[in-house]
């Protein structure tokens, strides 16, 4: 049993905010395979304007494979801090971890439910202010909470870049195709080929993905440019 529910929606955003998330939102728990216990999702947004946010790290020795991303570790960071403070205020409250998130949630639709920004042509998440250059990170309470719900404004509609901007068109108006995204995480043989050839590696054992899609979007694009990426292309 959990005390009695003692923060506010608005007070739970403000204090995601506090610890470091650039925006938050209220959800509905929509997938089955959450806790039962869980009725609402309190969705932390950060921005990622530096792609090294997103450089993957793949080292193996001794037989095991160690996997990092950065932005992950950041995001599931705040995430349990705002969950043990959101515990000590009369919640209970769990944190998403990224081994899990693919299994208890939906992230992108729990940001658009939540209010955070909208389902682009690119098939993420685009922002008012950062365009898609963010990533969402999940806080599950026991507080019934009313979901803040879908924009109103769909400031994705009459632009086309990502489209133009994806190499291997996987991006179109027949929608989204995942076989053909250099981004997929678990490619068929001939796209792994193909990722290996096209990625950006920083280092033997670190890659950048393919964010043709999200780097041609214009909204958010003029923020202060990227010091480290201006220096490589010069």
């Amino acid at each position: 049993m959990s005390q009695p529910v003692s923060i506010s929606p608005q007070e739970a955003k403000a204090l995601a905010v506090q610890f470091g998330f650039d925006a938050a939102g209220i959800a509905r728990p929509h997938s089955p395979a959450l806790p039962t216990w869980v009725r609402s999702v309190l969705v932390g947004m950060q921005a990622t304007l530096d792609e090294a946010y997103d450089y993957e790290m793949f080292i193996e020795y001794d037989g095991r494979r160690k996997w990092h991303k950065p932005i992950y570790t950041l995001l599931e960071s705040l995430a349990f801090r705002l969950a043990e403070a959101l515990r000590e205020r009369g919640l209970r409250a769990m944190a998403l971890t990224y081994e899990d998130s693919l299994a208890l949630i939906d992230l992108k639709r729990a940001a658009v439910e939540a209010g955070l920004g909208i389902l682009g042509k690119n098939n993420v998440v685009v922002t008012r202010r950062y365009g898609p250059r963010v990533r969402f990170g999940a806080v599950f309470v026991d507080a019934g909470w009313p979901a803040d719900g879908k924009l109103l404004d769909y400031y994705c509609s009459s632009c086309t870049l990502c489209w133009k901007a994806c190499p291997t068109k996987a991006l179109g108006p027949w929608g989204f195709m995942r076989e053909r995204c250099i981004a997929e995480f678990a490619p068929a043989p001939a796209m792994a080929v193909l990722q290996d050839q096209m990625e950006h590696h920083p280092t033997p054992h670190t890659r950048l993905q393919c964010t043709a899609c999200l780097t041609a979007c214009p909204i958010g694009s003029k923020l202060p440019t990227n010091f480290y990426r201006d220096v490589r292309r010069e």
